[in-house]
């Protein structure tokens, strides 16, 4: 079989139709390509959509639950961005919204925020802390084994050391990994 050449989009079913829409322009800065009562089609680059979304009408007398990764269904999202300072200034912009992630992780291959749109379905921002085949040996290792998962971090102090200037090994690497150079990160 041949691998797709590129992500296309996401559609998502929803009963916070206005929110959802809010949601994914503030977060993507994405811009409205058709919106209806019923379908919205957004794209954040120059595909014509990423994001769709179908209104479910209003919340049921008993809403649904936001999901946050829970039960059957996508567990999340991953979009990766191109180093440090981007994944700084997306946290920074979306704190000042309001946005904050629900789960910050290192887990060793990449540094992580996730971030729960309004129906709580995660979006993981990353960025890649590993060229490809060091990301993959590292996931043989006993450690990853151990915690496939990773450790919190504090997106604050991230931000802080980082303008700061300051080494930032312990809030980037995981306690049980050695550091690698990372390109516009001090060590």
């Amino acid at each position: 079989m041949t691998a797709p050449s590129k992500f296309a989009h996401v559609v998502y079913n929803t009963h916070r139709y206005r929110e959802m829409i809010d949601w994914y322009t503030k977060v993507f800065e994405a811009r409205i390509q058709h919106s209806d009562d019923r379908l919205t089609f957004m794209t954040y680059d120059d595909e014509h959509h990423r994001f769709a979304f179908a209104n479910l009408g209003p919340l049921p007398d008993d809403p649904p639950e936001p999901r946050m990764g829970r039960g059957v269904g996508v567990n999340h999202v991953a979009y990766t961005w191109d180093g440090m300072d981007q994944l700084v200034e997306l946290y920074k912009r979306l704190k000042a919204e309001g946005i904050t992630p629900v789960s910050p992780v290192k887990h060793g291959m990449t540094l992580s925020m996730y971030y729960a749109d309004p129906d709580g379905n995660l979006m993981e921002f990353q960025i890649d802390l590993m060229e490809p085949d060091a990301a993959n040996e590292f996931m043989t290792t006993s450690a990853f084994d151990a915690n496939p998962i990773g450790e919190s971090f504090d997106p604050d102090e991230l931000v802080s050391r980082y303008e700061a200037g300051q080494p930032l090994d312990d809030v980037v690497f995981r306690s049980d990994q050695e550091p690698v150079p990372i390109a516009g990160v001090a060590h």
